[in-house]
């Protein structure tokens, strides 16, 4: 190859896609990874006829608790 030649196209397009493949897919994954991560260090919610399902006016409805 000549220092005057120039490169193909073709090459150059798929230097393109794969670096573009690269990273879409690495930023895809990282966001799927660290979504994964927080679900699994989210707290566990208690059981039981102790555990509030809601508070604040979301269950303090006067309409709809009529004790």
């Amino acid at each position: 190859m000549d220092e005057d030649e120039e490169p193909k196209v073709w090459v150059t397009v798929i230097k393109l896609v794969v670096g573009a493949v690269l990273i879409i897919g690495g930023t895809g994954f990282a966001l799927w990874y660290f979504s994964n991560e927080q679900e699994r260090a989210r707290p566990v919610e208690p059981t039981g006829s102790a555990a509030v399902k809601g508070w604040g006016i979301a269950t303090d409805s006067p309409i709809r608790n009529k004790r």
